[in-house]
């Protein structure tokens, strides 16, 4: 996604984050920013509305919506939690797709990232998850119509390193070739705190520039770029491990904390993910996967 400074360790020196709701704490009253919050049962959202050029300028991001579920760890969440989370992102997509003004009737789920590197797998491995439909309609009408629901074809088009294609291309080609009503991309994300890393789902309608959030952004895929409208779903997967090193030390060792962050001031970001990070990028592709599904194809 858009990615953008955080957090300043000296002049020239950041860490990124792609999460609008840690770009400068949008619930301070930053001029042409909406932010609300809601309270549901086990879990809470952040919604934040960037209404204009002074928004865009103070946050970062384009113009649209941004809103983030907050749960727990989503590698300690039960089947019924992940049903319920699932549920969530659900709900919040129908929002979205009502408010852009569209009926989805054809959807094409994009998977990006890395399938083999763990951290970068949400992705594809969502990609698993999503139950394509597109061709029952084909095989099978009269299933099709008694299930009443979208059309979805299911894509993970890989990394540049592996194919030489640049995945926003390949989504492109795609939509020029399926005509979708809708893209949806998911991707892994990168964060500025700790305690969002596997614990957070960020929904926006203003797409996504792949591997922005490390410093390593790729082609845009959005509504520009592919010619329909686009919801990225991100999970952040890791983080700049200057901030995870300061926030322990400004927890354990707050005295120590500002000699150590001009220190690490002069060194290059690493980005580190949790040690369960297997479980909680399965879980949090499971919970985005049951989201589609619910919003606009088969579930049970």
């Amino acid at each position: 996604m858009y990615g953008y400074i955080n957090r300043q360790l000296t002049p020239g020196k950041t860490c990124r984050s792609d999460l609008a709701a840690e770009r400068r704490r949008a619930d301070t009253g930053v001029g042409g920013i909406d932010f609300a919050k809601e309270a549901r049962t086990g879990c809470e959202w952040e919604r934040i509305r960037v209404y204009s050029e002074e928004g865009e300028e103070s946050i970062g991001r384009p113009r649209g919506y941004y809103s983030t579920l907050n749960l727990r760890r989503m590698d300690k969440l039960s089947e019924e939690a992940i049903t319920d989370a699932g549920s969530e992102v659900a709900s919040e997509l129908c929002r979205m797709v009502e408010r852009l003004g569209i009926s989805p009737c054809r959807i094409l789920v994009a998977g990006l990232g890395n399938g083999r590197l763990t951290a970068d797998a949400v992705g594809p491995r969502c990609a698993e998850y999503v139950r394509a439909t597109m061709h029952v309609r084909k095989f099978d009408p009269a299933t099709f119509e008694a299930y009443d629901c979208s059309e979805i074809a299911v894509l993970a088009p890989g990394v540049t390193g592996d194919t030489g294609i640049e995945p926003g291309e390949v989504v492109r080609g795609m939509c020029e070739r399926l005509r979708p009503d809708l893209v949806i991309a998911i991707d892994s994300l990168c964060s500025a705190s700790c305690e969002r890393v596997g614990t957070t789902v960020q929904i926006c309608d203003t797409g996504i520039f792949p591997g922005s959030g490390i410093g390593a952004s790729r082609q845009a895929i959005n509504r520009v770029s592919v010619g329909v409208p686009v919801i990225a779903i991100g999970v952040p997967t890791v983080i700049d491990s200057r901030v995870y090193v300061l926030e322990k030390a400004e927890k354990y060792a707050p005295e120590c904390a500002p000699a150590l962050e001009t220190a690490l001031a002069s060194e290059d970001a690493l980005f580190v993910s949790p040690r369960d990070i297997e479980i909680m990028v399965d879980s949090a592709a499971r919970i985005v996967a049951s989201g589609i599904n619910q919003a606009f194809g088969f579930f049970d």
